[in-house]
């Protein structure tokens, strides 16, 4: 296994009190070289840009949060279980990493590319950890084995992502990230959609 590069992580621990405080747009290479006392070319030889720095802060957050995901679905639990855990996995990130995964650029009629590319990495993870988790529900008999994971995994995570769009929409005038009351309404709304989407799985329509 590879060593982990020191000076990489502290350019990505850096980046992201920046990133947390002033955001994106108001962050330059500069003032992340700065608050490390390192010249800006050592800066460009680990990112090109900010932005993929940002992208970059984005994959390892995910990584981070889901690797606890990925154990706990080891363990004897049932997939009732796993979904508390996952629904306050979110909530988590959501409260703390909020800026990351841009619930004003939601807002708007037509996100970044770049912003797009964000949400892409967040939902490759959840896909693969849905799939798992639907595998997990079949292999203990909780769930028929009818629907493919690889096939019904990005579909939940479609509907779960229209959901968070809608729900940013509907709140464009007033919703705050850190309103900790406005955020666990939503997350009651994804249970629900989650507890009707498992439990299609439970049995097998005849039509």
């Amino acid at each position: 296994m590879a060593e982990p590069d020191h000076k990489k992580i502290m350019i990505l621990e850096a980046a992201l009190k920046r990133f947390k405080r002033f955001g994106l747009s108001k962050t330059t290479m500069e003032e992340i070289a700065r608050d490390l006392d390192i010249s800006k070319g050592s800066l460009y030889y680990y990112f090109t840009d900010k932005e993929s720095i940002y992208v970059a802060v984005v994959e390892n957050i995910i990584a981070t949060c889901f690797q606890d995901m990925s154990q706990y679905l080891e363990q004897d639990v049932t997939i009732l279980q796993i979904m508390d855990k996952y629904l306050a996995l979110k909530e988590k990130m959501l409260l703390e990493y909020h800026f990351l995964f841009g619930i004003n650029e939601w807002i708007k009629e037509t996100p970044s590319t770049f912003m797009r590319q964000v949400i892409e990495l967040l939902q490759d993870v959840e896909i693969s950890f849905l799939s798992a988790w639907i595998r997990k529900g079949i292999a203990t008999g909780e769930l028929s084995d009818k629907y493919d994971p690889d096939t019904t995994a990005p579909l939940l995570v479609h509907v779960l992502f229209g959901l968070w769009v809608v729900w940013c929409k509907w709140q464009a005038s007033g919703f705050d990230p850190y309103d900790s009351k406005q955020l666990k309404l939503f997350m009651e709304r994804e249970k629900q959609v989650l507890i009707i989407f498992f439990n299609g799985l439970r049995y097998q329509p005849t039509f």
